[in-house]
């Protein structure tokens, strides 16, 4: 009788709290969409001029970055006056095998010149995270007259580095994949990066299941959960492409890497760049970013550090107290 009674409180404490997922806490509106990309403009009444695109990383959604009120970036800088715009990578289908790099690099081109046209404004703030700030920091090399201002995230520049993720990618065959699958599917590459800490994996979940009446813990975990589990496939040729030119070879950063036959040159980015980078990171360290902020000649560039991980870098309370107030103040500096 008794342990009826406890599950029958356990199921109140559940049903007291049900939580539904509903990321992006800021309401935007699609203003360009080409195939599988669009491009998402966020309702604001900016303060500053200089509009900011974001470029997440193709590999997952970028809803990380407005996931909920309390820890959403995007709607710190549109509180601090900033107009603010974003890409969706969308869900590439088998179909899709065929897009390169370079069609993700072509699109980011495609949307500053709309964002030109619409504010006036020649250049803008390029917000690259993850894969994402790969792309920008491409993007950048080639188009430098069009970024005013670069803000790195989680940064893989450097691939040559002893991280798991890394180590397992140097043995992996991905011709043989996008030949067998077409794609990497989300799943499969998900798997991956959860696996690199099984153990703290299955702690988290102990630890849900422990902690159940607490409400911000149980909602932290379902949306944090949702974000997770929601993977868009890889294009296989661009999988191909990132890991062979990228991971193997290392090219970005040693100068070899080219696009369309134009080789990307890193001193290029003379533009001011700001740099923020996770100390915890077990998929882009701080080793995949700090060699490229070295590097490049930009006389107005700043390295900030967080105490966190990968996806804290941008959604724990101590990167919004600590972190994020320093970003958005540099790139309001360099937003008038």
């Amino acid at each position: 009788m008794k342990k009826i009674q406890k599950n029958e409180e356990v199921k109140s404490i559940m049903y007291d709290f049900l939580v539904e997922f509903e990321p992006w806490s800021c309401k935007f509106d699609i203003v360009h969409e080409d195939w599988l990309f669009s491009l998402m403009h966020f309702r604001s009444r900016p303060k500053f001029k200089i509009p900011l695109l974001i470029s997440y990383a193709y590999i997952n959604r970028p809803y990380i970055m407005d996931l909920y009120e309390e820890v959403s970036v995007v709607k710190k800088l549109i509180d601090a006056g900033i107009d603010v715009w974003m890409i969706d990578w969308g869900y590439p289908k088998r179909s899709d095998k065929f897009f390169k790099i370079s069609d993700y690099v072509d699109y980011i081109d495609t949307c500053i010149d709309f964002i030109r046209e619409k504010t006036g404004e020649i250049s803008i703030t390029l917000h690259g995270y993850c894969l994402g700030a790969t792309l920008a920091i491409i993007y950048s090399a080639l188009n430098h007259d069009k970024v005013k201002n670069l803000v790195l995230q989680a940064a893989p520049i450097n691939f040559h580095t002893d991280n798991t993720i890394t180590m397992w990618a140097m043995h992996i065959d991905p011709i043989k994949i996008s030949r067998a699958l077409g794609n990497m599917p989300g799943e499969l590459l998900n798997i991956s990066f959860l696996l690199v800490e099984p153990v703290k994996l299955g702690l988290k979940y102990l630890n849900v299941i422990d902690n159940v009446g607490n409400k911000k813990l149980i909602k932290d975990f379902f949306y944090m959960d949702n974000w997770i589990f929601d993977s868009p496939a890889v294009p296989g040729y661009v999988y191909e492409e990132q890991l062979i030119k990228w991971y193997h070879r290392n090219e970005i950063i040693t100068g070899k890497y080219k696009l369309n036959g134009k080789k990307i040159d890193l001193n290029k980015i003379t533009m001011p760049v700001l740099a923020i980078i996770a100390e915890k990171d077990n998929l882009t360290p701080p080793e995949t970013t700090l060699p490229f902020f070295e590097k490049i000649p930009s006389k107005d560039k700043r390295l900030l550090i967080s105490d966190k991980g990968h996806v804290g870098l941008t959604v724990s309370g101590s990167s919004h107290k600590r972190i994020w107030p320093e970003a958005v103040k540099w790139i309001i500096d360099r937003s008038k």
